[in-house]
């Protein structure tokens, strides 16, 4: 059975294109130290190098993973911003809907995956790695829309539908207490997201566009559960 830390090593939550950042420092929200640590942090990670993410200790893990989150919110506020000006100002309220309770569910999401450590020195890197993995696929489908095409999507929404509901009780019942509530909370905050992104995404095309989009984002969450099931988390 992997590790937390073996899914975030092999699945690559730090940044793929960050390069080495010599003489760079950054303040990011996942590292508790100070700004002459962080500089000097900055000095010796290079978060792209396998090398050196082996030799690694955790506060410069921490440090790669919220310089990766904050690398994928760059790239995410570019692309929105791009979109927002070609909407109809109707479309542009659904989208700013959307993407607030995008948020909500991306801080919900992250705090659960995070709370496999809480309290512990490992929690900044899983919710980094958890805010930029996540934040990578919202942005992929904000390029999507500036590229005027749906996201695809395959299957049908209510055989996902049925699945969802099975992954989500399994991964219930072998829960805490304090990690249920969590869970619950990320899980009524991703409804609340994919029903408002999937209205927006119908307001540029028909009820087949809402369902598409229903079916493309409970795969996907599916695939997000099934994840949290294979590490046992």
């Amino acid at each position: 059975m992997p590790t937390l830390l073996d899914r975030f090593m092999s699945t690559r939550f730090v940044s793929t294109a960050l390069g080495a950042l010599t003489g760079i420092a950054i303040a990011s929200p996942f590292l508790t130290t100070s700004p002459a640590a962080a500089q000097l942090l900055a000095q010796k990670s290079n978060c792209n190098d396998a090398q050196t993410q082996a030799e690694m200790n955790q506060a410069e893990m921490n440090f790669c993973a919220g310089l990766g989150y904050e690398k994928a919110d760059r790239a995410l506020n570019r692309a929105y911003q791009a979109l927002v000006p070609k909407l109809s100002a109707t479309r542009r309220q659904k989208l700013t809907d959307a993407q607030l309770r995008w948020i909500t569910f991306r801080d919900t999401e992250c705090d659960f995956y995070g709370s496999e450590a809480e309290g512990g020195s490992m929690q900044p890197m899983l919710i980094g790695g958890c805010k930029d993995q996540v934040t990578q696929q919202r942005t992929a489908d904000l390029n999507a829309y500036l590229a005027g095409r749906s996201p695809a999507s395959v299957g049908g929404y209510q055989s996902a539908d049925r699945r969802l509901n099975q992954l989500y009780q399994q991964l219930r019942q072998n829960l805490e207490t304090n990690r249920k509530r969590k869970l619950e909370t990320a899980e009524f905050a991703w409804i609340a997201f994919r029903d408002s992104a999937c209205g927006f995404e119908a307001s540029g095309g028909s009820n087949a566009a809402r369902n598409q989009c229903l079916t493309r984002l409970t795969v996907k969450r599916n695939q997000q559960l099934q994840g949290y099931l294979a590490i046992d988390l």
